[in-house]
């Protein structure tokens, strides 16, 4: 079974919709979302894939992805889809004599949430740290002795 593009949006519509509604995002799952071509192109290029389009991913971008890689690959979109609605909340606490609206909760709930997101992702993965490569310098010569 290959990942497609709607199955993709579908999935990482059902985890964040709420949130992607309070920050005006679509939540369309028709294979077009345009606001979910950079979670979902940022999550391509982590797992070591290229995309044709930078602004529009397409189901055939998806195909370098096993089976075993899905989770992996949803959670790194997630996680970059929780940074791109974090950047569009604008809104604050607000007060109008013995009315208040708390709106830095969102943010304080979401920013905990990210924080999570990317704990689980370096925990589970690996993502976000350095990798170890070992290697052979030949300078080919070789020292002689001259007695």
């Amino acid at each position: 079974m290959s990942l497609t593009r709607a199955n993709t949006e579908a999935e990482l519509v059902s985890r964040q919709k709420s949130r992607m509604e309070a920050v005006s995002m679509a939540v369309t799952v028709v294979g077009s979302n345009t606001d979910l071509n950079s979670p979902i192109g940022f999550a391509v290029r982590k797992m070591g894939g290229t995309v044709s389009s930078f602004s529009s991913v397409a189901d055939a971008d998806l195909t370098f992805l096993d089976e075993e890689d899905f989770d992996q690959f949803l959670d790194i979109a997630e996680y970059r889809l929780m940074l791109n609605i974090k950047g569009r909340w604008g809104m604050v606490d607000m007060r109008i004599g013995p009315r208040s609206e708390n709106l830095s909760q969102f943010a304080e709930d979401l920013e905990r949430d990210i924080a999570r997101k990317l704990s689980d992702l370096q925990s589970m993965y690996g993502f976000g740290g350095g990798s170890l490569e070992a290697g052979v310098v030949d300078y080919d010569f070789a020292e002689t002795d001259e007695d």
